[in-house]
């Protein structure tokens, strides 16, 4: 494992305690967590250092938390048709 990839799964924690405030449902959360940490192991280089990698990382999330509320008012409202 790469120092950066330990440094991501360090901060694992943090990321889900966020994701769950944000959508109140562990598998959502965990789903939205896991695709940051795939985003960001994909392109390691797309964090310049300019900011601190919890920062960086929170940002994904906040774009994959968005992603994962729109999926899924898209299914409740095609459950509810």
């Amino acid at each position: 494992m790469t120092e950066f990839a330990a440094a991501i799964q360090a901060l694992h924690p943090q990321l889900m305690r966020f994701a769950r405030s944000q959508l109140r449902n562990d598998a959502r959360a965990e789903d939205a967590v896991s695709e940051t940490v795939l985003a960001a192991l994909a392109k390691p280089q797309a964090f310049a250092g300019q900011s601190q990698l919890k920062t960086w990382l929170v940002g994904i999330l906040k774009h994959k938390l968005v992603d994962q509320i729109r999926r899924h008012s898209k299914e409740v409202s095609a459950t509810l048709r």
